[in-house]
């Protein structure tokens, strides 16, 4: 295996595999990886072999160096049209040196010699028979509760116009706050909205209650596989139920572009509301890996940055309320 730095005629080799690769994401696209290059990143490809390659998203330098077959464990990994056998982790990271690696491995088929497992599930509603079938397996609950937001006078729309990024952007960051996440940078969704959008590649959506937004929504989209991505929303106009809404938009309109999934996304199994969220719209669990090989260093500044997010969101809570 060797690490190929990115030019454009690896990435058009890398786009032809990914193009016919039977198992791809948006998450693994050109358009993507070129994201993060907007956003300063370094994008590098390990080449297993001719047919098969794995892009990483490198940020840092020296023992502060990181490596991730896909920011966010998004759904991704190795890019292949003609799976032949399974990748070893070890292997894979051996051309990256002694940096800290991310490899996610979705459908592609990785195994590891030392036990860097991480064994995760995400929720996925079918869509190949259509929008009135996947409705058709609301929970009760939730078919009540998506009536209950359009009685409030909840209204979904597509969010077409740059201007109202501001507006995404400041719900996002209520909503990571409270957990203690540190949330991403209005130009990520600037650069997000000018290059996959019209690729048709994402959607923005927007729930409305008169003339205030209460929450929003970021689908991406591959072909046939989607992903609610981004769920943002007010808490304090949480009884709204507009997720509800939101979610049921875009069930109906993926159904309608014919892709024949959407994933909800990772469901801890620590976080049995989300599990239980995401099963009221039929969703069914699909388990994938990450395999993680941390230098020392990377760990203790994860560590303390987590800390430090924490504390930052404790205190923006308190301040607010």
């Amino acid at each position: 295996m060797r690490l190929i730095q990115d030019s454009t005629r690896i990435r058009a080799h890398y786009a032809s595999l990914h193009e016919h690769c039977p198992g791809a994401t948006v998450y693994q696209s050109p358009a993507w990886l070129d994201l993060w290059k907007h956003l300063g990143a370094e994008v590098n490809f390990v080449e297993v072999d001719g047919e098969t390659m794995v892009p990483f998203v490198c940020r840092g330098h020296g023992a502060l160096r990181r490596a991730y077959s896909l920011p966010f464990d998004t759904y991704g990994g190795p890019v292949t049209p003609h799976p032949n056998g399974r990748l070893l982790f070890e292997n894979a990271i051996e051309p990256l040196g002694n940096a800290s690696v991310r490899l996610v491995d979705y459908r592609s088929g990785v195994s590891s010699t030392n036990g860097a497992a991480r064994n995760l599930t995400c929720h996925i509603v079918d869509l190949s028979r259509g929008y009135p079938a996947a409705a058709a397996r609301y929970h009760d609950s939730n078919q009540r509760l998506i009536r209950q937001a359009t009685e409030r006078g909840v209204r979904v729309s597509v969010m077409n116009d740059e201007a109202s990024l501001e507006t995404f952007y400041q719900l996002h960051v209520r909503t990571v706050v409270r957990y203690g996440a540190r949330g991403l940078s209005r130009e990520f969704f600037r650069s997000l909205f000018a290059t996959l959008v019209p690729a048709q590649l994402a959607t923005f959506y927007l729930a409305h209650r008169g003339d205030a937004v209460v929450a929003g929504n970021l689908v991406l989209r591959w072909r046939g596989r989607a992903s609610d991505w981004m769920w943002v929303y007010d808490d304090r106009t949480s009884p709204l139920r507009a997720t509800n809404l939101l979610i049921d938009r875009a069930i109906h309109d993926e159904a309608a572009r014919g892709s024949t999934e959407l994933n909800l996304g990772a469901s801890p199994n620590d976080r049995l509301g989300s599990v239980r969220f995401k099963q009221s719209f039929g969703a069914e669990p699909f388990a994938y890996t990450i395999y993680t090989h941390t230098v020392p260093l990377v760990g203790m500044a994860r560590n303390v940055r987590a800390s430090v997010n924490r504390f930052g969101a404790r205190m923006r809570l308190f301040t607010e309320s």
